[in-house]
């Protein structure tokens, strides 16, 4: 890619510069006061989403799916070894799970504290980052004005508080880079746009797609955009459609089956669409209306895509960047795992930038489409050099002005009022709103009887852990789920108090029915949290790096 391509003209929609709304040079930097704005919104961000992600933790409300998963595998990065993850079995290779090697960026982190809240101090200042593309953005459009309170409202928007209320997944480092990506791809900045592509195929498989769109995109021309065709732009483009559909294909079915201990990528969960990616496209190029009804039905998943949209007053729909967002939404309303049909989990977090950016675009086509228009049915003139305010041509140029900013500022206050609604309501979309209502941070009987239990067990030893409980264990014993370890641990940690020991395991009962037939004795009870233990040495494979 040359640098001509990388930095050739930019074609810049109608926007500040028309002198609609509001009267801000696009091309000009943020001043110091703009800055300094935007910083203290992301610190506010920063700060909000750590409190609420740190106080989960203390109240043992965080969970070793997928906290305690992603601590095991980033610690062993941080030792510079393969991310073996106890949690998803003796042995597991987190490569065999998600292709997401970019985590390891993550490590270093472990060498300043070893600790789990040091991911989930991280995912907050991720989100929090990615609030600066978000609102650079929409200043070309509207200034900076305008770019502060897009840049709140997609900060405090549900899909990055869902994420945060769900622990931490690699889908953080994926928030900023498409936010960052989407802001490129709108500046024609193709080196950023390649770069952002190559990282974040590093970040999950899923993000194949994202890239091959993106590849479409950079090779579509832009309305009015002159010449439409440029031969760098159209090359760069395929390369990243091949570069996107060929890393999926080799991670899913090389590199994710060469490692993982089931032998192939159990992440395809199509079973209406087909076994394998060719064969879901052909089933929905020869079944299109089979796809439309799976897309929308049950009830739960219309309701999904209209929270995804109405926030923003379905704005997003009419920008070309809401394109980014299909594929992201199609893996989750075609599959046949429901919990990805719901709002909850981390699912939407990385469809929150492009759904907020594409809002903004849209808006930024229609203030001067509606100005045009107003323009015409009041018969003013686009040519005159009367005064502004005297002259037709003048009244016409504040009316114009007044329309964009009315319509800008409905827009902002839908969406703030959308956003208020749901903290006020103690909507369970926007869980933030438990910092200041109490529910967060009453500690109850059960967390006393946690914190009376957990010194009960020594370090360095193999432990089955309840879900809720495993991730204040993992940085100092090696931590299984409940009757998941094959004989290894030699002690057992169960909360009767919940309805699951965690993921894919018993419930609490009938763990402890199979724990006690095993030989191991109840050693302490506090409250519904049950401590039991097996006599007999610490197998050496029962070893957490210091």
């Amino acid at each position: 890619m040359t640098a001509a391509a990388d930095a050739g003209p930019v074609t810049q929609e109608p926007g500040p510069r028309s002198g609609v709304v509001p009267a801000a040079d696009p091309t000009r930097p943020w001043d110091r006061r703009g800055r300094a704005g935007l910083a203290a919104l992301c610190l506010a961000v920063f700060a909000m989403y750590t409190t609420y992600a740190l106080a989960r933790h203390a109240t043992f409300r965080t969970t070793g799916f997928d906290l305690g998963i992603f601590d095991q595998a980033i610690r062993d990065y941080a030792h510079l070894r393969a991310p073996i993850v106890p949690l998803k079995g003796p042995g597991y290779n987190l490569l065999g799970d998600h292709f997401h090697p970019l985590i390891a960026v993550l490590a270093p982190l472990y060498w300043i504290w070893d600790d789990p809240r040091m991911l989930l101090i991280a995912q907050a200042a991720l989100f929090a980052l990615s609030i600066v593309p978000v609102a650079r953005f929409t200043a070309r459009r509207f200034g900076t004005g305008v770019a502060w309170w897009v840049g709140l409202i997609y900060g405090i928007s549900w899909p990055l508080q869902r994420a945060v209320a769900f622990d931490f997944h690699e889908i953080a480092l994926a928030v900023p880079l498409i936010a960052l990506l989407v802001d490129a791809l709108d500046r024609r900045r193709l080196r950023t746009v390649a770069v952002c592509c190559l990282l974040l195929l590093g970040i999950r498989e899923d993000m194949g797609a994202l890239v091959l769109l993106v590849g479409v995109l950079v090779v579509l021309p832009r309305r009015g955009e002159q010449p439409r065709w440029r031969p760098g732009r159209v090359l760069a483009g395929v390369g990243l459609i091949v570069a996107g559909l060929a890393g999926y294909e080799l991670v899913t079915g090389v590199f994710i089956p060469a490692v993982a201990s089931e032998g192939a990528f159990v992440y395809w969960t199509f079973p209406a669409l087909g076994p394998d990616l060719p064969s879901a496209v052909r089933f929905t190029l020869t079944h299109p209306w089979q796809v439309v009804v799976l897309f929308v039905t049950p009830q739960m998943k219309a309701n999904t895509l209209l929270a995804m949209v109405r926030p923003t007053a379905f704005g997003a729909l009419g920008s070309r960047y809401v394109l980014l967002a299909v594929p992201f939404v199609a893996e989750r309303m075609l599959n046949s795992r429901s919990q990805l049909w719901e709002t909850g989990f981390h699912y939407t977090s990385v469809i929150a930038p492009i759904l907020v950016m594409a809002a903004v675009d849209t808006l930024g086509r229609l203030v001067p489409a509606l100005s045009g228009l107003l323009a015409r049915l009041s018969g003013a003139r686009r040519t005159g050099a009367a005064p502004i305010g005297r002259a037709p041509i003048g009244r016409a140029l504040v009316g114009r002005a007044l329309v964009g900013r009315a319509l800008v500022a409905c827009w902002l206050v839908w969406c703030l009022a959308f956003i208020g609604y749901g903290l006020a309501t103690r909507s369970v979309d926007y869980p933030v709103n438990r910092l200041w209502s109490g529910t967060l941070w009453g500690a109850s009987g059960r967390v006393d009887d946690i914190r009376a239990t957990l010194p009960l067990i020594p370090p360095r030893e193999c432990v089955e852990v309840d879900n809720q409980i495993s991730p204040h264990l993992t940085n100092r014993d090696y931590v299984t789920q409940v009757t998941q370890s094959r004989g290894l641990a030699t002690w057992v940690l169960i909360d009767v108090s919940q309805t699951q020991t965690g993921w894919l395991t018993p419930a609490p009962v009938d763990a402890m029915v199979r724990t006690v037939a095993a030989g191991y004795r109840v050693v302490s009870v506090k409250g519904p949290i049950v401590l039991l233990h097996r006599d007999g040495p610490v197998d050496p494979r029962c070893t957490v790096v210091p």
